[in-house]
């Protein structure tokens, strides 16, 4: 796990000041998004971003904010799943629903989810000292520029040892987890001229 550590220290020796500042910022402010569409709706901050989460696999982040807010404003206004669509898999449209129906709490959400990016994801933005490892994640932690579809399984025991990395290094800055893991994300984009 050292070279882990190292590896993702290497990358946040080169954030810039605005990378930095994204890696602090990012989730509070997707929080602060999720929190405005809960007050709308009058619903738990949980259930929002248990909807939002759902409704993010390969979908664009700004364009995911619109989905979930049109998710949770069509569910509380009384309409029907069949009424909305998302820029992400019909199993996920079906997931975030499950979730506003369900209106269970924080764990009920998390297990609604069902699958580790995304429930990461869901607690990144609750707050949790967690990380979303996906293959970014992965290239900066083995120092290892790849294209996402050369990216090996990432398996639960693997998972477990790079959050674990980002954590103990963003522990040396005074970071959570998911602050380490946004700024370095964003670096490395940067440092390779990687896309989204």
């Amino acid at each position: 796990m050292t070279n882990y550590i190292q590896n993702i220290l290497e990358v946040f020796n080169e954030c810039t000041k605005e990378e930095l500042e994204h890696g602090l910022t990012w989730y509070q402010q997707a929080q602060d998004k999720c929190q405005e569409i809960a007050d709308k709706n009058e619903m738990p901050l949980h259930i929002s971003v248990g909807a939002v989460s759902a409704l993010s696999p390969t979908n664009n982040w700004d364009q995911n904010l619109k989905d979930g807010d049109l998710f949770c404003t069509t569910f509380a206004d009384g309409g029907y799943r069949e009424d909305v669509k998302a820029s992400t898999y019909k199993k996920m449209w079906d997931k975030a629903w499950a979730i506003m129906e369900e209106n269970g709490d924080y764990e009920t959400t998390a297990t609604i989810l069902n699958g580790p990016k995304i429930t990461d994801f869901y607690r990144c933005i609750m707050g949790e000292n967690v990380c979303v490892i996906d293959g970014h994640a992965w290239c900066i932690a083995f120092a290892d520029r790849r294209v996402m579809q050369e990216v090996p399984f990432i398996g639960k025991k693997l998972r477990v040892e790079l959050q674990e990395a980002y954590t103990a290094a963003g522990e040396k800055h005074g970071m959570t987890a998911y602050q380490m893991q946004a700024a370095t994300w964003v670096a490395w984009r940067r440092i390779h001229g990687v896309g989204r």
